[in-house]
């Protein structure tokens, strides 16, 4: 029975060791290699005694450290060197793994590319150590690039080096802007529902008409993962031309004009920008209205005037 609960337990132990993480390790004619993480570092110097993932490793004034990033506690790490007796290794060479990922160039630093860019929503700080390189095309908001270098604890990237890439090609999509920011022209506008990110980068065209609530846009640029677009070239359009109708008011917005109207059982969307004439009669459930403006794909209408009729 001794025997049997002495087998048995020899067997889970062999079986959780098994499935336990182990690094990643390898020898070939007497030389050990192992990939891993530092978990310890001596204090001052790298030259002493290193952990990485569990392995004691004897770094020497001979031993060749090659950093992509620089040495540090978390950095992932590849060991060539001869392993001990005691399970520890001498190492030989080293070298400091850099991390990597690819995305969208969101926001640059005023003035240069020295400071801190936006990529795909993660701060990258770029320093005058960092490799920039642009053969496939300039940095600039909207290019596709990919960053190496190493995660900080608050979530933001120190890059060593930045690559523009070809990436995805241009898209573009066509539709009526339905709201832009406040007091300007950059920021983020809705067309046709779609949120448009448009920087000081932007190239805005208004040749055949101004940007307003209610013209049609030709917009380029970069469909992002959320489903939103960052724009590199903005153009008015004559678009389809102004159409009109008329009908009874049958529900109106709680608290003020904007917002849905329902007119004649058509919904109309009434914005900021909706010119609303009320001379020969006041807005209100029951008055017969003229509704001036843009059909939309799903029935709906942008009014660009309502006016109030006898």
């Amino acid at each position: 029975m001794a025997r049997k609960l002495f087998f048995s337990l020899w067997l889970l132990i062999l079986i959780f060791s098994t499935l336990a993480p182990q690094p990643a390790l390898a020898s070939s004619g007497g030389q050990f290699k192992l990939n891993g993480v530092i978990e310890s570092l001596p204090a001052g110097s790298l030259v002493g005694d290193w952990t990485v993932s569990g392995y004691t490793v004897h770094v020497f004034s001979t031993t060749v450290i090659k950093q992509e990033v620089p040495a540090d506690i978390g950095r992932q790490v590849e060991v060539k060197g001869y392993l001990q007796s005691d399970g520890s290794i001498n190492a030989t060479k080293i070298e400091v793994k850099g991390e990597k990922f690819y995305g969208m160039v969101e926001a640059l630093p005023a003035g240069g590319l020295i400071g801190d860019w936006t990529v795909s929503g993660r701060v990258v700080h770029v320093t005058a150590n960092t490799r920039i390189e642009q053969k496939k095309g300039p940095v600039q908001v909207g290019a596709y690039v990919e960053v190496k270098g190493y995660s900080e604890a608050d979530g933001s990237f120190t890059a060593t080096k930045i690559e523009v890439k070809k990436g995805r090609p241009e898209s573009k999509f066509y539709g009526y802007v339905e709201a832009l920011p406040a007091g300007g022209l950059i920021g983020d506008w809705t067309v046709s529902g779609r949120v448009v990110h448009v920087t000081a980068n932007t190239r805005i065209e208004q040749k055949k008409g101004p940007v307003q609530v209610g013209a049609y846009v030709e917009v380029k640029g970069y469909s992002e993962a959320d489903g939103s677009f960052t724009a590199t070239k903005i153009e008015v359009k004559k678009g389809r031309p102004e159409s009109k109708f008329y009908g009874y008011i049958e529900a109106l917005p709680d608290g003020g004009l904007i917002g849905d109207w329902t007119v004649s059982g058509r919904v109309v969307h009434v914005t900021a920008s909706t010119r609303i004439e009320q001379e020969e009669g006041t807005v209100q459930v029951g008055a017969y209205v003229e509704v001036k403006g843009y059909s939309e794909a799903d029935g709906s209408f942008t009014a660009t005037k309502i006016e109030v009729k006898h």
